[in-house]
């Protein structure tokens, strides 16, 4: 997790706000990962003025106007997505390979989202992918993705805390 840390570091150095913006359903097991991350920041980093949370489920370009409202330096994407790994694996998706990479329960393709956003806000966007074992309806999320989110809850909140407390 330390490569993740040193990656969040370098992505919010420099920027005056944050927004973060979890997505997938949480009727789909391991396709809440976003939605679950955002659930546990609003618990360690809601309070803090400089960062946006957005649980946005299946439809995040709802959120676009939010997002270009706090034009933030930097918006986190964050999803359950098939990177071909271990289940519970987070990887850095670059956003320009999205196409090739499953990211399935939305109404607007993300390569679409991250380009509108990209163009209204003027913000850098990172795209944060979680590998989901079971994306079933209404099956519980499996462990794996539950610590790979409890992971990455732990880096944004030491991370965020640093720069904006």
């Amino acid at each position: 997790m330390l490569y993740l840390k040193e990656y969040i570091e370098a992505m919010i150095k420099g920027a005056a706000s944050i927004a973060i913006m979890g997505v997938g359903s949480e009727l789909c097991a391991d396709d809440a990962a976003g939605m679950m991350l955002v659930g546990r920041l609003e618990q360690t980093v809601g309070n803090l003025p400089q960062v946006l949370l957005m649980a946005a489920s299946t439809a995040p370009e709802n959120f676009s106007g939010q997002v270009k409202k706090f034009a933030p330096g930097r918006l986190f994407i964050i999803d359950a997505a098939h990177l071909e790994e271990e289940p519970g694996t987070i990887g850095i998706v670059d956003p320009k390979d999205i196409g090739g990479i499953d990211f399935s329960t939305h109404t607007l393709p993300l390569p679409v989202l991250v380009d509108y956003l990209k163009q209204e806000s003027g913000c850098q966007v990172s795209v944060l992918g979680i590998q989901p074992q079971n994306t079933r309806m209404f099956a519980p999320v499996c462990p794996q993705v539950v610590n790979a989110v409890d992971e990455l809850a732990k880096t944004f909140t030491e991370c965020l805390q640093a720069k904006f407390l």
